[in-house]
């Protein structure tokens, strides 16, 4: 990416391209550790924050290469006459930027070089020409910006004047900026494009921080698609990893106490691509870069400088995480009695896993904390309710600061959020948390990933009375050895632990004989693992008391009990499961409504399990859900949704047979076909037809470049990955046509005569494409295509024109819903967690005749 322009001025870092000292990350706009700064209500005396990080960093000219350099825009209008006034965008950028448009306007960018052109009229020209829609061209102008390595470039002893070569020489002298270089193009291009000078909270920036003049910078907007959208792309091409003020000292990283000091670094520049900041929604954007003219912000409801300061430190991550801070939305948090929480939320949280870092500032403290204090499990870690909560105890008073850092499933960890803390006074009594796990408080997806998912206990928390039992139940969704024990290392405790397997479920007992806070910890280990894993840990608050005999129930109890009776009628496993919580609120004594609510719960999310998986042509998720429903009381009445679950898992199994010898391949065989400078035709052409079935456009294939490039794709894009995930489901029609002619001039032994690597190639493809030409489109997807003749022209394509969609089959394109007759014979749930009613040959589980006297598939 962009090599960086120099900058002479004493200027700070900016926020979500500063990576500061901490575990290493992707440059993706993810980062570890950052630094800080003194907030508001600091308890130490205020200083200047552009003095104190000189002092604090002891380099007299601190230049943070974050902050754009301003000297040349005084020249350039911030706006030109005629354009439309700065109004919030009547969409978002999901809606208006798509895949196609990154991928044009990136191949096309890597077409252009600086000397190409010595207008910026030209220039624009080359890099926008054809292009019918405005988001390309600007995606072009932009990641033709971002990949100017200014470092690196030759310039001429005489370079023309206001030509792009000369801008590109001035930013290389530091007298110049991205900024500009952007706002000359796409003016060039006849594209509205506005200069915004404002306040963005850098990597000199602190977490808390008041004083703003330090974080002066520069960022564009261009109007595209009816409204005005941000772009900033310095930061979009710039990191700065481990810069640190020297302030901090981290005390807790991941539930273990750590007493590490923070050294003071300026912190490095590393080139990277993060696409967040290209057309950001106004929303997210204002949370670090606040324009001095509030019309700038692009919100319909502008807000004011102090509430831009007050503001959570959100990184770009945090965003695309789809989190939100549900707890005070303030970066500065005080505590007046030595306690804090902190809440988000996001609607994908299942699929992330939270920890944090938490640091204490001497400086601000006034006084280093004390050696005989060990932050450890002061910071609890729960995941409940579809909710991320960090509970923090504090120890002693004294200013701290809190890093937030996530994974989402498949990803690196990521740097979410950050906020200070204050603690005024420190509760005398206070105890840490009995345990503090890496993988927090709360079922999470590493316990499903261990093959444990919660029936009963979803939340982190569990109260309950001591000397009473209580019981926590797991699927199994695979075979693994199970740990259980109390985090208290007490040889006491140990007999009031339990661990059952029941078919495929888990139950862990618990009976703790005194109250008090405790933790129990779950451990799985499976087939191939070496040693047991923590994943899943449980916060136990143990209240005194027993139960309470009595002959009569009050008429809360009463009505717990007349609802859960109640919620058997419906269909839907939030309802039932909201009366059993409430039912097992009031402790209440079960006279065979728990029991019946529970089959009911388990029949309606093992039949909507079926139908999803179907849905979604998953092969993990179609395992898992047919092993759960075969090996279930209710086989036989699912058994037309698990005929439906087989066929499609089979469907999927030959598809990924077809990939095992592409997936086999020796890697130097694949870099060999990638590097063919000039490739045989076949081989082009085998690789057209891969693309395709891929779901590349043909007229990105026609050069042998961009086939290059697309092999050369690293991690989720991979070649590899794509072929591993592919599903022929996905394919349309005219794909397979189009790569049946590409693939029907050569059979299978040109190709290997060719390269071991086409050879293999061109197999799977013609696999793929075979299976559109049988005119029995049911039959095509369930048995294994017979052995093609040496010539490859019987793909026909008009077969697969002739051929009908419409098959009462399995068709690979279509989704299971729930019709009246299926739902009859099945109690099949829909999508919406509903379920038509069941006939009386097959009857609902709930049914009250049916719950009372179950036949044998209804038992226990």
């Amino acid at each position: 990416m962009g090599g960086g322009a120099s900058k002479p001025a004493k200027q700070n870092t900016t926020p979500e391209e500063s990576k500061p000292h901490g575990p290493t990350e992707s440059v993706d706009g993810s980062s570890p550790r950052k630094t800080s700064e003194q907030g508001p209500q600091s308890l130490g005396p205020p200083q200047g924050e552009g003095e104190e990080v000189e002092e604090k960093l002891d380099i007299p000219d601190y230049i943070d290469i974050l902050q754009e350099n301003t000297e040349d825009v005084n020249d350039i209008p911030v706006v030109q006459d005629g354009y439309p006034p700065p109004k919030p965008a009547s969409n978002r950028k999901s809606d208006i930027l798509r895949a196609a448009d990154i991928a044009e306007g990136d191949k096309r960018a890597r077409k252009i070089k600086p000397e190409d052109a010595n207008t910026f009229e030209d220039l624009a020209a080359l890099l926008t020409k054809g292009m019918s829609r405005d988001v390309q061209q600007v995606r072009a102008i932009f990641s033709w910006v971002i990949g100017q390595n200014v470092q690196e470039i030759k310039f001429p002893e005489n370079v023309i004047l206001n030509s792009p070569m000369q801008i590109l020489k001035r930013m290389k002298e530091g007298k110049s900026s991205y900024t500009t270089l952007f706002t000359l193009l796409c003016r060039a291009a006849k594209i509205p494009c506005a200069i915004i000078h404002g306040f963005a909270k850098s990597a000199g920036y602190e977490v808390g921080q008041t004083e703003l003049e330090n974080l002066r910078n520069m960022w564009n907007a261009v109007y595209i698609n009816g409204g005005w959208r941000f772009v900033f792309p310095l930061w979009a091409c710039k990191v700065v990893v481990g810069h640190s003020t020297g302030k901090w000292t981290l005390v807790e990283a991941k539930g273990k106490g750590v007493r590490e000091k923070m050294p003071a670094s300026t912190g490095e520049s590393v080139s990277t691509l993060n696409d967040y900041y290209f057309l950001p929604d106004a929303e997210e954007f204002v949370y670090r870069c606040f324009p001095d003219n509030p019309e700038w912000q692009l919100l319909r409801k502008p807000i004011s400088k102090d509430e831009f300061v007050e503001m959570p430190y959100c990184r770009p991550s945090f965003f695309e995480y789809k989190a939100k801070v549900v707890s005070k939305p303030k970066c500065v948090l005080i505590s007046e009695d030595g306690l804090c929480n902190i809440c988000l939320k996001s609607s994908i949280i299942e699929d992330i896993m939270m920890t944090y870092e938490l640091f204490y500032n001497d400086e601000e403290s006034n006084s280093p904390i004390s050696s005989e204090v060990q932050l450890d499990k002061y910071v609890a870690v729960l995941n409940q309710n579809g909710k991320v909560a960090f509970k923090i105890r504090f120890p002693s008073p004294g200013v701290y600061k809190i890093d937030v850092h996530g994974i989402l499933k498949g990803d690196a960890m990521s740097w979410l959020c950050s906020f200070k803390l204050i603690c005024k006074n420190a509760r005398m009594d206070i105890k840490p948390f009995p345990c503090n796990p890496d993988v927090g408080f709360g079922p999470n997806f590493k316990t499903e990933l261990a093959g444990l998912k919660a029936e009963t206990h979803h939340d982190s928390v569990i109260s309950f009375h001591s000397k009473r039992e209580t019981e926590i139940k797991f699927i199994m969704t695979k075979y693994v050895q199970v740990q259980s024990h109390y985090s208290m290392d007490s040889h006491q405790l140990k007999n009031f632990v339990s661990t059952r397997v029941v078919g495929n479920q888990l139950c862990i007992g618990l009976a703790i004989p005194q109250k008090g806070e405790f933790g129990l910890q779950i451990n799985t280990k499976g087939n191939e693992d070496k040693e047991f894993q923590n994943v899943c840990n449980y916060l136990l608050e143990a209240q005194d008391g027993e139960r309470k005999h009595r002959t009569y129930e009050t008429a809360s109890e009463k009505k717990a009990r007349v609802e859960l009776k109640v919620s058997l009628r419906s269909k839907d496993p939030v309802v039932i499961k909201r009366a059993i919580d409430q039912f097992a609120k009031f402790d209440l004594d079960d006279k065979g409504e728990l029991k019946k609510a529970q089959d009911k719960i388990e029949y309606l999310k093992l039949s909507k399990g079926l139908r999803d998986s179907v849905n979604r042509r998953n092969v993990e998720a179609l395992e898992e859900n047919l092993h759960q429903a075969k090996s279930s009381k209710f086989e036989h009445k699912l058994q037309s949704l698990i005929q439906k679950a087989e066929d499609v898992l089979a469907d999927l199994q030959k598809t990924k047979r077809y990939a095992h010898e592409i997936l086999e391949m020796n890697l130097v065989t694949v870099t060999e076909l990638r590097n063919y400078q000039t490739p045989k035709p076949i081989v082009h052409d085998v690789m057209k037809a891969v693309f395709t079935l891929l779901g590349e456009r043909k007229e990105m294939l026609e050069d042998w470049r961009d086939v290059q490039y697309l092999m050369r794709r690293t991690g989720k894009e991979s070649l590899m990955n794509r072929i591993k995930k592919f599903d022929k489901v996905h394919v349309e029609e005219n794909s397979a046509n189009l790569a049946s002619q590409f693939l029907n001039p050569y059979d299978e032994d040109m190709a290997h005569a060719t390269s071991a690597g086409c050879g293999t190639f061109y197999v799977w493809a013609s696999n793929i494409v075979s299976d559109f030409t049988t005119s029995d489109h049911s039959d095509s997807r369930h048995h294994a295509p017979k052995s093609r003749s040496r010539n490859h022209s019987n793909i026909n394509t008009s077969a697969m024109k002739s051929r009908s969609r419409n098959h009462s089959n399995i068709n690979a394109s279509a989704k299971i819903h729930p019709s009246k007759n299926e739902d009859e014979d099945e109690g099949v749930v829909s999508d919406q967690g509903q379920s038509e009613q069941l006939s009386d040959q097959n009857a609902d589980p709930s049914d009250e005749n049916q719950i009372q006297e179950p036949d044998e598939g209804y038992q226990s």
